[in-house]
């Protein structure tokens, strides 16, 4: 039997000028999940994480440091700046599945580890 993945997303955004705002439910399935799991010490510079390819991933969840300080960002130097701690969730086309994506550090995360999973 194949893994499986259902990743669900759901929340409230509220006292807003608008008022309140219901976000999701939002689920990301797969399949055929890849589940594949890694911790990796940000170095400074660019650090490039493998995409899996068997079974083909349907996503990423990339976990940063809760403690985290140092500034990181998506696709390289030049790439957007995400927030310091939290996560972010990025949804892959399989049938054109990348073979990888770079998370820039401005400095090594020594003792600090970014947790990425694969489904």
């Amino acid at each position: 039997m194949a893994a499986a993945a259902a990743i669900t997303i759901s929340g409230v955004i509220s006292n807003t000028l608008t008022g309140t705002t219901q976000v999701g439910p939002l689920t990301a399935t797969s399949a055929a999940a890849n589940g594949q799991r890694t911790q990796v010490v940000l170095q400074s510079g660019d650090n490039t994480i493998t995409v899996p390819s068997s079974p083909a991933p349907t996503g990423v969840i990339v976990q940063l440091p809760s403690d985290n300080t140092v500034a990181v960002k998506f696709g390289g130097s030049s790439g957007t700046e995400l927030s310091k701690t939290g996560f972010f969730l990025l949804m892959f086309n399989i049938a054109s599945l990348p073979a990888s994506f770079v998370l820039n550090s401005a400095s090594t995360q020594t003792g600090k580890t970014t947790e990425v999973t694969f489904f």
